[in-house]
């Protein structure tokens, strides 16, 4: 892998990253943290933007490498929340709503020793290191797998519902392989069963990293 300079959404919650040299990756289960290289889990928006974001899913920004969105994650605690006090950043920052706020509130004070409504911007050095290393803990960082996935570029129909699949120029698979690929995770497509209990692919809806399979199929027969 090179460096990535693209990524979307993928499915199951996964993010496929295109790198420089055209591969596509993708990153799934682990944390958002980790499948995102934003340890903070900060937005997408105009600070992250400043700092190399190549994509976002879920509201989420997306980065090249986790040095990108720790950085990221320091802008967005001075440059935005600066003048608030530890209370008003973290229920603007991680609401009740989706987040156990007191929990990560009382954590924070206790690692901060800062107790009171002290701006973030008048924390000392270590007094900020120790905020930003809670919040990534809190964020929580879990690895978990990355494995090369191949847009389909063509299909060629053989005959009644037997179809190959081209992967790279020229590349072509059988429709068992490809099902096979897709089980790994290395197309971006679903495997379905027919009434007739049939297994078949499909792109996924509101797919960004695979076109339409039936805007692909060439006849050969």
């Amino acid at each position: 892998m090179k460096k990535f300079i693209r990524a979307v959404g993928g499915m199951y919650h996964s993010v496929i990253y295109t790198d420089t040299d055209g591969r596509h990756f993708r990153f799934s289960g682990g944390t958002w943290t980790w499948r995102n290289h934003n340890p903070g889990n900060v937005w997408s928006g105009r600070i992250s933007k400043k700092h190399n974001q190549i994509g976002e899913t879920h509201h989420f920004a997306i980065f090249p490498d986790d040095k990108s969105g720790h950085a990221s994650l320091l802008d967005t605690l001075i440059t935005t929340y600066g003048n608030a006090s530890i209370h008003e950043m973290i229920y603007s920052y991680a609401p009740p709503k989706e987040n156990p706020t007191k929990k990560y509130e009382a954590l924070l004070r206790k690692n901060t020793g800062i107790y009171d409504d002290t701006p973030i911007k008048k924390f000392t050095k270590n007094q900020f290191e120790k905020f930003w290393k809670t919040i990534q803990q809190m964020e929580g960082y879990q690895v978990g797998k990355t494995v090369e996935v191949y847009q389909i570029s063509a299909i060629q129909a053989l005959g009644k519902s037997r179809y190959q699949y081209c992967l790279k120029e020229d590349n072509w698979i059988s429709g068992s392989e490809c099902i096979s690929l897709a089980e790994k995770g290395g197309v971006e497509l679903e495997v379905c069963l027919s009434k007739l209990h049939h297994q078949f692919l499909r792109t996924p809806p509101n797919s960004l990293f695979q076109e339409k399979l039936e805007n692909l199929i060439c006849r050969k027969y």
